[in-house]
């Protein structure tokens, strides 16, 4: 092989690919960069070797790494294939590996002393060398093919780099088979083409940079190891310096020695505990191990625990979870009222209670009314020691509020992926607030709802005494000279007085009624038959050992209403029968009339709804309440009646024996 290469053109080529090696490991990460940097190393090792003995190009140690330039390009294809994934399968690239293999040994093999043997067709290394590249260049546009949109952005430049090269070495090949000889300018031009080609596996090295995986490993696990690296070189530092002043002097030496040791360990323990070190500590090294600049489960995470957690005041929550992504270590919550424009202020975290409002017209208020936009500049007028504002917009509401942010405690580099996050969590923090201020409206309207309720039972009970004074009243112009009459009328009145305190008593606070659960219920009736004014029949079987676990208040006040429903509709002097007996664990309790009945559809759409009554004068409050109070302690009432037939309605309560509940008491 009677060949002269260029050595200047070669060394020249060598140092150019050696300046990319550098800029290829300084700008590059990760595993992708090594390979590029493998192949521009073996190529400038290439060049070196030719430049130093120009004279065999082909032969010796510059055709040994000749052979293994083409065999590491590749092995780079292949192992960028293999990342890739696609179409690309697992066969295939054993079998490039395998054919890239052969090949590469017949041609080292073709190099070992031997006769001398001219490039023509039938030439076992011409043949072998020619099929190593023509390997390279299908590998490279297999590559290409088979990359996805994504990907191809990533592999595009080595595969040009590589197949360009691979091409060139085909024609090399090639003329020289047909020539029989190799040609010199062809020889000196593959010099020059791979200096020009260096650069790209340069410009992919550096695109491989948002390409590359974070490491498997947590944030935590670095920033801890990096924390105890710091800490032990710091001990390490400190150690040497203290065994330098132990040999300064015997008399002080060992003094300054556990000195210095001393304010090492406390300097450490400042250190650990200083949330600013801490920061500047994740700032510095922790994120630069990973592609992104937060970790989004831990800060997803970490925003749901921070609203949801109890005992911190809401507001404050709110505050916290806007402030911890950015490092703040303190802020305060704006909010807007429905159906106003200005922000007041709600809350504040590690900042002093303010009357900041902001009118609707305000510079801030405007800018971030569309709920997109960050500011990170805030006006003077607000404090100088705000440094940035985050949105709170609602999908619904739109702007709620604004959250104004203490500057961070390590120096904090904005950009677009932390607006990205802070709008998030602001989303977020907004549906937080949003539905805490429905929650807060749907109690207060539950309050004022169960408030009306009460009022409506108690407006009922007060009829009730009402029509007693009344009929008492109208009685007494005729029985008034009677001294039976006079004791009566002072009873009636006197128990009208006590009831309807109880009753105001009760409207004012719900909770004052309220007695043991513990109700025999016929020692209660026989309690409340002589005050309702009409003959009641009371009969009972295995009734008088049975405990009803209702307030007696309650009890007193379901029966009360349906006794006084079956009085106005029996006829006058017909006695309303009232029957109770035990069922198993149950106590069935009839009251019963004689009175004009009632039809199923007006059971079914009347009788227990609210407000609507079938008497004139009538409210609708007394069934309803009945059913109200009876169904809370787990009772039931069933309703038999049909027109012309009377009504009966009949109670269902739970029950235990009268000895179980005194055993229960004594225990």
């Amino acid at each position: 092989m009677n060949a002269v290469a260029s050595p200047l053109l070669h060394a020249g080529s060598a140092a150019i690919c050696v300046a990319w090696v550098l800029l290829i490991l300084t700008a590059g990460r990760g595993r992708s960069s090594w390979m590029l940097a493998l192949a521009c190393i073996v190529t400038s090792a290439w060049a070196l070797a030719v430049a130093l003995n120009p004279e065999e190009p082909l032969s010796g140690a510059a055709g040994v790494l000749d052979i293994l330039r083409s065999a590491t390009w590749c092995a780079v294809l292949l192992w960028l294939s293999r990342r890739m994934g696609g179409a690309w399968s697992n066969a295939l690239t054993w079998r490039f590996a395998i054919g890239a293999g052969l090949l590469t040994a017949v041609a080292l093999v073709a190099l070992l002393p031997g006769p001398a043997i001219l490039p023509t067709l039938g030439s076992p290394g011409l043949l072998a060398r020619l099929g190593l590249a023509l390997l390279v260049l299908l590998a490279a546009e297999n590559l290409y093919r088979n990359a996805d949109d994504a990907a191809r952005w990533h592999v595009i430049l080595p595969c040009i780099a590589l197949g360009s090269l691979a091409a060139f070495d085909v024609l090399l090949h090639s003329d020289a088979a047909l020539s029989r000889a190799y040609s010199t300018v062809l020889l000196d031009a593959r010099a020059a083409i791979a200096a020009l080609a260096m650069p790209l596996l340069a410009i992919a090295a550096m695109r491989d940079r948002r390409w590359r995986r974070d490491p498997p490993v947590s944030r935590q696990a670095v920033f801890h190891g990096a924390t105890l690296i710091f800490a032990g070189t710091f001990l390490l530092g400190v150690g040497a310096a203290g065994e330098a002043l132990r040999h300064l002097g015997a008399d002080w030496g060992r003094a300054a020695q556990a000195s210095l040791l001393a304010g090492a360990v406390m300097v450490l323990a400042v250190a650990a505990s200083s949330r600013s070190m801490r920061s500047r500590l994740h700032r510095r090294v922790v994120d630069q191990f990973f592609t992104a600049r937060f970790d989004y489960r831990r800060e997803w995470l970490r925003c749901v625990a921070t609203l949801s957690a109890h005992g911190a005041d809401a507001y404050q929550r709110a505050i916290t979870a806007v402030a911890d992504p950015v490092d703040s270590p303190a802020g305060l919550l704006l909010l807007r009222e429905p159906g106003e424009d200005a922000l007041r202020w709600a809350g504040s975290w590690n900042l002093p209670v303010t009357s900041i409002c902001l009118p609707g017209d305000h510079a801030l208020t405007v800018a971030l009314r569309g709920g997109e936009w960050i500011a990170t500049e805030v006006p003077a007028d607000l404090g100088t020691q705000l440094w940035m504002a985050v949105p709170l917009r609602h999908h619904r509401d739109g702007l709620l509020g604004v959250v104004l942010l203490a500057p961070p405690r390590a120096a904090f580099t904005l950009d677009s992926e932390v607006f990205d996050l802070l709008r998030s969590i602001g989303s977020e923090v907004a549906m937080f607030l949003a539905e805490r201020r429905a929650a807060e409206r749907l109690h207060d309207q539950l309050t004022i709802q169960d408030y009306a309720r009460r009022f409506a039972f108690v407006a009922h009970d007060v009829k009730t005494v009402a029509s007693q004074l009344t009929m008492l009243h109208a009685n007494a112009e005729h029985h008034m000279d009677d001294p039976e009459f006079q004791a009566d009328l002072l009873m009636t009145v006197g128990a009208a007085a006590a009831r309807i305190n109880t009753l105001v008593a009760r409207l004012r606070q719900p909770d004052a009624e309220e007695e043991i659960p513990r109700v025999a219920p016929l020692e209660r009736l026989r309690a409340l038959v002589p005050g309702i004014g009409h003959p009641v029949e009371v009969q009972q079987q295995g009734a008088e050992h049975c405990i009803l676990s209702i307030a007696p208040a309650r009890f007193d006040a379901a029966i009360r209403h349906l006794l006084d429903n079956a009085v106005e509709a029996s006829p006058r002097g017909v006695p309303v029968r009232v029957s109770l007996r035990r069922e198993h664990a149950c106590l069935t309790l009839d009251i019963s009339d004689r009175g004009p009945g009632m039809s199923a559809e007006f059971v079914r759409d009347t009788l227990f709804r609210p407000l609507i009554s079938g008497r004139i004068g009538g409210n609708g409050i007394g069934a309803w309440q009945a059913r109200d109070l009876l169904r809370g302690a787990g009772g039931e009432i069933t309703v038999i009646s049909a027109p012309g037939a009377g009504t009966t309605m009949r109670i269902t309560l739970p029950c235990q024996p009268l000895l179980e509940r005194t055993r229960e008491a004594v225990a």
